[in-house]
């Protein structure tokens, strides 16, 4: 069956692996974003800020959405973001969401997908895993029939048009060594290939089976 999917995110490290993955099938793709990327034929795009989404008239109904967005944050700030911050990270790591998943419900969406964090939990003392917390758990409010979350550490890749920060290139390379001392509970903490948790989220999405999926690296290193 031809899919209808929404994709909110497909220039970020995630999102661009989703949209490739999606761009081999024969579902119509539309994407929802805040500027225009690309232009592909076989791809509608929505332009609108996150806060404030009209549905064009024209908008075939979606059966599925994947939402991979978040703003970017320095490595310090995963641990501790100031409080004159937390106002713009809670808007788009919450707020956009929560608005996107309501977008897409309205236009008939069964199913979502989310892009979150390992140790994310809304009664965290983290500002930043608290947030990711808080938005798995609305989501799940929401009355989708099917909610796929994904859980990563930090993401190996590149996004598009992305410069190299040799401090990442460097953290990366010392945190994929001490990766290996990883094992039992500490594995999931590992370093992922965005293209791994990409691949997790449209296997799954694309299965028959309704309910809610929490996706680990246990699930991210088979793909």
């Amino acid at each position: 069956m031809v899919k209808n999917i929404l994709v909110v995110g497909a220039s970020g490290l995630v999102g661009s692996n989703i949209l490739e993955l999606l761009e081999d099938g024969d579902s119509k793709i539309t994407l929802l974003t805040r500027r225009k990327l690309e232009d592909k034929a076989y791809l509608k795009q929505i332009i609108s800020e996150f806060n404030n989404i009209a549905k064009p008239d024209e908008m075939d109904s979606i059966d599925e959405v994947y939402i991979a967005i978040g703003k970017k944050l320095s490595l310090f700030e995963l641990i501790y973001i100031k409080k004159e911050d937390r106002k713009d990270f809670e808007m788009v790591d919450f707020d956009y969401i929560k608005n996107v998943a309501l977008f897409a419900k309205h236009c008939g969406a069964k199913s979502v997908a989310l892009v979150s964090a390992i140790g994310a939990n809304n009664k965290s003392s983290n500002i930043y895993l608290n947030v990711k917390g808080k938005i798995e758990k609305e989501i799940m409010s929401l009355g989708f029939k099917k909610v796929v979350i994904a859980q990563p550490s930090h993401l190996l890749g590149k996004r598009p048009d992305e410069q190299t920060n040799y401090l990442i290139s460097l953290f990366e390379n010392i945190t994929n060594i001490l990766g290996n001392l990883m094992i039992g509970p500490l594995k999931k903490y590992r370093n992922i290939s965005a293209a791994q948790v990409a691949n997790s989220l449209v296997s799954k999405m694309s299965s028959d089976d309704d309910g809610v999926y929490v996706l680990d690296f246990e699930n991210f290193k088979n793909q």
